[in-house]
């Protein structure tokens, strides 16, 4: 079950990354690939995938006590945190009921999960309100403080998005034999819902080797014999871990800058059109494998698993979502400097206007003494009045937007 968060920006110095996490948790892998499965060229142009090790535990979800392991996997030139977790059932515990096994883990996940919102000051109140009061009060640390401190510590080495996503995504990969996950099972945990007629409620499964692979998008089964539980289905949890990141980044920038509702105090800033520019470039370099996965892998076997998890879980659709949204931002963006550039050049104009009129009413005490004649007098006071309502033309629209931009 991994948990995807945003470190903040892109990883430029993947050896101080490395250093911050020896120092805090030990010793830091480095995620292996078969280099018969992925295009050097692509391994050549992205950072490792670097992880380590977080304390377990016990959890009982389900009516079923189970024991799991925790790992921390950075994804750098992502900008993707993922905390990994492997749930196993303890001995002599009875497979759990999907729905109520869902149901428990949404509770035993917000208990640090709503905390951590909080202390990001993510927690609206149109969001505190959704939270049960039950689960609002619950506290518990289990991985919310790791992923606060380290996006803290990483900071320097992290090429900055103009904003932070606090929210994070999670998703779901079922592990067994057909014997432990049936057909009737199985069709439940792809859906956490009733008995479906099919293993896949509709799902059609996609085999690999000893492997039978179906996901709904939000949850994936995965059966084989055991021996293809340890070895195969590394290369396919490994490759859902990657499609997840994916999906993650593309879902950060879909909910970037939503200045709807935010009030001109809340410290939402529209970011310059030429950073906008520039973020929508790096998100189709870092996911143009989303559109030709033959970038990424050469494995016919596992790039067919690929597309298939790629299509389970729409991340074309959704880097669409973000590239549209970068886009009318930028637009958006665009249009806000031409507003204020007609705005600066209306008080240019408002400022010409009394230079010019006070000019011109210093000629008249001139125009008196030297006995210029009434003709030339109301001429030249004319010009002034004109002067005087071209200022009060200008200074008018100047207030008005003014006023409208102050305006709560």
């Amino acid at each position: 079950m991994p948990f995807k968060y945003d470190l903040g920006g892109t990883v430029v110095d993947t050896a101080g990354l490395t250093r911050v996490l020896e120092r805090r948790y030990g010793e830091v892998c480095v995620d292996t690939v078969m280099l018969r499965s992925w295009n050097l060229s692509y391994l050549a142009g992205h950072a490792p995938v670097v992880s380590c090790a977080l304390p377990g535990g016990e959890a009982e979800l389900g009516g079923c006590v189970w024991v799991f392991d925790c790992r921390l996997r950075v994804f750098p030139w992502l900008g993707v945190l993922s905390v990994d977790f492997t749930f196993t059932p303890g001995p002599g515990q009875e497979a759990p009921d999907p729905e109520r096994f869902y149901d428990d883990l949404v509770v035993w996940k917000n208990q640090d999960y709503v905390p951590y919102l909080r202390r990001c000051d993510a927690l609206s109140d149109s969001l505190d309100l959704r939270i049960p009061p039950e689960q609002r009060a619950l506290t518990e640390d289990r991985h919310g403080a790791a992923v606060r401190d380290l996006r803290a510590a990483v900071a320097g080495f992290v090429e900055p998005r103009p904003f932070c996503y606090a929210f994070h995504d999670f998703r779901l990969c079922f592990l067994g034999t057909p014997e432990e996950l049936p057909d009737a099972v199985a069709g439940r945990l792809l859906w956490f819902a009733g008995p479906s007629p099919t293993t896949g409620g509709g799902i059609e499964p996609l085999g690999l080797g000893g492997l039978e692979v179906a996901s709904s998008g939000w949850s994936t089964v995965i059966r084989g014999a055991r021996e293809s539980i340890g070895t195969e289905a590394d290369s396919v949890t490994m490759l859902l871990n990657l499609i997840h990141a994916q999906w993650y980044v593309c879902q950060l920038w879909i909910n970037a800058h939503n200045l709807r509702g935010q009030g001109g105090g809340s410290g939402w800033q529209l970011a310059d059109p030429h950073v906008l520019s520039a973020n929508r470039t790096a998100l189709a370099h870092d996911l143009s494998e989303v559109d030709n996965l033959n970038v990424m892998l050469k494995d016919p076997g596992l790039l067919r698993v690929a597309e298939y998890l790629e299509t389970s879980l729409k991340v074309h659709r959704h880097r669409e979502a973000a590239m549209a949204r970068l886009h009318a931002l930028e637009d958006h963006s665009r249009q806000l400097a031409d507003h204020r550039a007609e705005i600066e050049l209306r008080r240019f104009q408002a400022l010409f206007a009394i230079s010019a009129a006070a000019g011109v009413a210093s000629l008249v005490p001139a125009l008196a003494q030297v006995g210029f004649t009434a003709l030339h007098v109301v001429t030249t006071v004319t010009l002034l009045l004109g002067f005087l309502a071209l200022f009060a033309v200008d200074f008018t629209v100047v207030r008005r937007w003014w006023t409208r931009r102050r305006r709560p």
